[in-house]
């Protein structure tokens, strides 16, 4: 991934506020100038699908059966032949359940039947499976019933976000056994030490970063309307690099779409055309 160094966000953020960045800046300016650019990157980070800010990975909603693990009644798990099976009793221990075929330890999913308990079929945010810290969500794009990348009809698959994280619907009782999430890592938390450690900054968002660190501090100065001008440049910015990504990918079509932030997840608005970045009151 293409990057930009955080120092060089900050000290452009610092030579726009009209200081000098050569000098180092105090405790107090690093403190304050790092938590604008945590709030830029998070708005900058989460405003499109950026192709270098997103996964494609395979979740579960359960884990996989093993021999090894004692299962509660109730618990689900996910059989060899991708199917999701329940226990049927506490203490169920050595029992595979595609092996199971008079259904005496487990049963499957779709015939599950309870008052008191229901079967929800989520990928936490934060998910550990088979024993696998996996990749922390950021925003969900979409969920697929087949990889995307080498499915080109796959299908997607209906799902909404909730307390318990992603929850996919089930048809007749069942859900696939693996489906495949796009979605956006979860943006970089930066500190004060950023400024000498070596860290950086997504290059696509770098210089929209610096228009909103220089935003925010203005607005913590009462410059309103110069804050509001350097709004607009940053988003004219990322509108601009974003252009450039479906250019690339398309074949020259314009995108459509307005950014994540303006408009509902997985709805699509019309977007108008993108200003110039050297966009300014007098033009």
């Amino acid at each position: 991934m293409r990057t930009t160094p955080y120092q060089t966000v900050m000290n452009g953020i610092i030579a726009r506020m009209g200081l000098d960045p050569t000098i180092s800046p105090t405790a107090a300016t690093l403190a304050a100038y790092n938590e604008y650019i945590n709030s830029g990157v998070r708005t900058c980070w989460e405003t499109y699908p950026w192709p270098d800010l997103t996964n494609i990975e395979a979740r579960q909603f359960y884990s996989t059966w093993t021999s090894s693990t004692t299962y509660a009644a109730n618990a689900v798990v996910l059989g060899s032949d991708q199917n999701y099976y329940y226990s049927k009793s506490a203490g169920n221990i050595n029992h595979d359940p595609v092996a199971d075929l008079t259904d005496t330890y487990w049963g499957l999913v779709s015939s599950f039947s309870s008052t008191t308990t229901s079967l929800v079929f989520s990928i936490p945010v934060n998910q550990t499976l088979n024993g696998t810290v996996q990749t922390p969500l950021g925003r969900v794009i979409d969920v697929y019933a087949a990889d995307p990348r080498v499915n080109r009809y796959a299908s997607r698959l209906n799902w909404w976000l909730g307390n318990d994280g992603i929850v996919v619907g089930q048809s007749s009782g069942t859900v696939p056994g693996t489906v495949w999430v796009q979605f956006l890592q979860q943006p970089t938390i930066y500190t004060t030490a950023s400024y000498t450690n070596g860290d950086t900054v997504p290059y696509v968002i770098a210089e929209a970063v610096k228009y909103l660190g220089c935003a925010s501090a203005q607005r913590e100065d009462g410059q309103f309307d110069k804050a509001n001008i350097h709004d607009k440049l940053a988003l004219d910015y990322l509108n601009l690099e974003y252009q450039r990504i479906q250019y690339q990918q398309t074949g020259g079509t314009d995108f459509t779409k307005a950014p994540y932030s303006l408009a509902p997840q997985g709805k699509s608005v019309a977007q108008p055309s993108v200003s110039h970045p050297g966009w300014s009151p007098s033009n």
